[in-house]
């Protein structure tokens, strides 16, 4: 995979029962100082209250400051597809579409159209993890989630932090990899579950999910740094996974797709509460 570079956190919209927990250092959001008496000026004129942190050029034809990030107010709600059109397939990086001509359990020869990720390394035998991130409080376990636009439902989806297994990488080391690049979390790694497909009718795409704890007294998660690429967009914040299930219901009547990683762990949580699975 490639390697991530730092970006910025967005605003984060107000969820139920959630809290922010992505702040970045002042430090990250800030250009470099202003070098010229004009451009502080200008500064001074529009940003009383904020220090000069525009990059002016004197003698740039269009006399224009470029702004800031930290100046500059962005939602991934603004999100939005602009067209959509038939990929050819010689220039699709990610996945592909395959025929596969199989032998039916009666002997009949059929055909099946489906589709491929083009990432799996060639030493793995997954495309790549799901992790869930536990932070224990006093006021019992919460988890960590995330909203993350996604242009194939051209909507806000709520997911837990994942991604595809780098060449040479465990599904553990990539997970612990992701989590902190998508976070600023540093886990402690607990257990992972058998490989699992996400949608065995339409792709061979499929994962591992890893279970990790997040202990908030590491001085590493004081301060979260995620490591976020250039195209992603990703606002993290925890909630009580007793909420979950009921929450889930709340975000999709206010417009949110839920990932069936998050959806199917808030199901699990409501069965065992509805049948005392685990009450002694």
């Amino acid at each position: 995979m490639v390697k991530r570079k730092k970006e910025k956190k967005n605003d984060l919209r107000k969820l139920p029962n959630a809290k922010a927990s992505t702040k970045l250092p002042a430090s990250q959001l800030q250009s470099t100082t202003s070098r010229t008496t004009l451009g502080l000026l200008y500064q001074k004129v529009l940003y009383p209250r904020q220090p000069p942190i525009f990059i002016f050029g004197l003698f740039n034809s269009a006399y224009l400051p470029l702004i800031p990030e930290s100046n500059i107010k962005m939602s991934i709600d603004n999100a939005k597809v602009l067209k959509t059109e038939p990929l050819d397939p010689a220039k699709a990086k990610w996945t592909k579409l395959v025929l596969s001509t199989y032998r039916d359990p009666r002997g009949k020869v059929r055909d099946w159209e489906h589709a491929e990720r083009s990432t799996r390394p060639k030493s793995s035998e997954i495309d790549g993890v799901g992790i869930v991130a536990i932070i224990q409080k006093e006021t019992g376990p919460e988890l960590v989630l995330q909203k993350h636009y996604r242009p194939p439902l051209d909507k806000v989806v709520i997911e837990v932090p994942a991604g595809l297994i780098d060449e040479g990488e465990t599904a553990e080391e990539a997970a612990l990899r992701e989590l902190k690049e998508e976070t600023g979390y540093v886990g402690v790694l607990s257990e992972s579950t058998p490989i699992m497909f996400n949608d065995p009718g339409f792709c061979n795409t499929n994962l591992k999910m890893v279970h990790v704890t997040v202990d908030m007294s590491n001085p590493a998660n004081q301060n979260l740094v995620p490591e976020l690429e250039e195209n992603e967009f990703i606002e993290v914040f925890t909630l009580p996974l007793k909420d979950l299930w009921e929450t889930c219901k709340k975000w999709e009547k206010e417009g949110y797709a839920i990932d069936a990683r998050v959806g199917t762990l808030a199901e699990g949580i409501e069965v065992a509460r509805t049948l005392n699975l685990f009450s002694k």
